[in-house]
């Protein structure tokens, strides 16, 4: 019997195991033993728990999301119409809605499949080598296992914040869990000061808000359709976001011109070009390096055309460079430029240079996580990109226009606001909460200790590797990492967040962008050894 130990039970365990279910022969069922260590429900894991509020949405299309095998072929589309009608046809459904369909797709898997598999809802301490395979510990002692499986996505549940900030309501990232924001925590008319403005602050903000019994109507007076707040008296009185950067999330649209589409489907095979002749190059030079931002450049100058943007190439890397467009200035309030975004998108305002760069970046996104893969990046050229795809990101993937209008509304209510300052200045009216999102990736910055020891331990051990300028673990195509002199760790594997830096764009719903979790499984697949049985029966 072949021992596996999964550190982590969220979606990524989750599509790696259907994938081993879908590969493994019928004579080698029941060969395996699988443990699966989260304290939170496996499948959903720590970020997709059904008990969460139902404020709380989906920030990427619903399509997405499939967990289907040979045991069940229902995407969440499919199961949402048996199982939830009324978020069947939602593109942005609530989180604990997905959460029920990923927990439901792992008990089947437990039930029903081909391999043993038990939920331990404990948290691991440590992952230590033995002579013949790994020792996990936690804290009711440890357990002996041939192959692991690192897969701890925003990390685990008692990691600390990065910078922790000592009056902050919460200890740890806010996610899944949204104690800290209780009403005895947090009374009606308090003023709370976010540390942060991105995907996070929002929820909290909604939290705050319409998880307190607020409402929203629709403002018939001005012939746009916005929103209007009525509240429920059991807010804050004032909810400020903070911001270093300044710089916002730009709103998904619900529609992109079909023309546009197709333009910038047009350029994907330049892209993987690109890609495969930097795979065989026997370095990486600048020049190399310089090739994608020509590809995305005229990508962006032609998309710009396409919808009657006139701008130049220099005004587009401006952009890139510095996140802003032309129009944006120091000081404009947030909530305008929403509004702006919003018709943008609706078509009722002259595209921007961010809304161009969004639609060259999400457009062209999965072929560019294959053809940066692994890159081996020049250090000038790791941090340029680290910087525009940041920009980029804030553009491309932001939260879609339910929620910004909502938050528009929250601002004219006046209960909202942002403000361009550190969080950590000195605030004694101000109730605190961290709103940062945790960085993915093993260490908070190249060159920092990792965040959490069980990681810390490894690195130190040389069992696993994180290259220079990176934050996230180096692993081969199957996910097995790569020990410190280069060497494939045959029993140690890695998938997901803590892979991001040498691989791109983990931190997704997206079963069908990386190939890590198939080819891990098929690896598995092929090595387990026949039951003694089999072996008999061919003698």
């Amino acid at each position: 019997m072949t021992r596996i130990a999964m550190i982590g039970g969220g979606p990524k365990t989750l599509f790696a195991l259907l994938e081993l279910h879908d590969v493994l022969s019928p004579e080698r069922a029941g060969t395996l033993h699988v443990d699966v260590y989260d304290p939170h429900p496996p499948g959903a894991g720590r970020v997709w728990q059904s008990g969460q509020p139902e404020v709380l949405r989906l920030n990427v299309a619903s399509r997405i999301v499939d967990a289907s095998s040979r045991l069940n072929d229902q995407n969440f589309g499919t199961w949402a119409a048996c199982n939830a009608p009324q978020y069947m046809n939602d593109t942005y459904p609530p989180r604990a809605v997905v959460g029920r369909y990923l927990s439901e797709q792992f008990r089947t898997l437990s039930e029903q499949g081909n391999m043993e598999l038990n939920h331990v809802p404990l948290v691991v301490l440590a992952v230590v080598r033995d002579v013949a395979g790994w020792q996990v510990h936690t804290a009711e002692g440890a357990e002996f296992y041939d192959e692991v499986v690192l897969a701890t996505g925003h990390g685990l549940s008692d990691e600390p914040s990065a910078e922790e900030i000592p009056t902050a309501q919460n200890a740890t990232p806010l996610i899944g869990d949204y104690g800290s924001l209780t009403e005895a925590r947090i009374p009606p008319g308090g003023r709370v000061r976010l540390r942060g403005a991105a995907l996070t602050a929002y929820d909290v903000a909604l939290l705050l808000t319409e998880g307190r019994g607020g409402r929203w109507e629709t403002d018939t007076t001005d012939g746009t359709g916005s929103l209007r707040y009525l509240a429920s008296g059991r807010e804050p009185s004032r909810i400020i976001m903070t911001s270093r950067t300044g710089l916002p999330m730009d709103p998904k649209p619900e529609s992109i011109p079909p023309e546009i589409v197709e333009l910038i489907r047009s350029r994907a095979q330049q892209l993987r070009r690109w890609g495969s002749d930097l795979a065989t190059a026997t370095e990486t030079t600048t020049h190399k390096m310089d090739g994608l931002w020509r590809i995305l450049l005229d990508a962006a100058a032609d998309c710009a055309a396409m919808a009657g943007l006139r701008t130049s190439k220099l005004q587009l890397w401006r952009t890139a460079l510095t996140g802003r467009s032309a129009e944006m200035r120091t000081g404009d309030g947030l909530d305008g430029f929403w509004r702006r975004s919003l018709a943008v998108n609706g078509g009722a305002a002259e595209p921007t240079t961010r809304w161009v760069w969004a639609r060259v970046w999400s457009g062209l996104y999965a072929h560019l996580v294959v053809a940066v893969d692994r890159v081996r990046w020049e250090p000038r050229q790791r941090k340029l990109f680290d910087r525009i795809a940041r920009n980029f990101e804030r553009m491309a993937f932001g939260p879609p226009e339910r929620t910004v209008q909502r938050l528009v509304a929250l601002f004219e209510a006046g209960l909202l606001a942002q403000e361009r300052t550190a969080v950590d200045v000195d605030h004694h009216a101000e109730i605190v909460v961290d709103a940062l999102t945790p960085t993915p990736g093993i260490l908070p910055k190249p060159g920092d200790a990792a965040k959490a020891s069980l990681y810390a331990d490894l690195l130190e051990a040389g069992e696993i590797s994180v290259r220079s300028g990176e934050r996230g673990l180096l692993t081969d195509l199957d996910g097995t990492c790569l020990d410190t002199r280069g060497q494939r760790n045959e029993s140690l594997t890695a998938l997901g967040r803590p892979t991001e830096g040498p691989t791109l764009g983990h931190d997704t719903l997206n079963r069908s962008l990386h190939e890590e979790p198939r080819r891990w499984a098929r690896r598995i697949a092929s090595q387990l050894p026949l039951p003694a049985t089999s072996l008999s029966e061919c003698q």
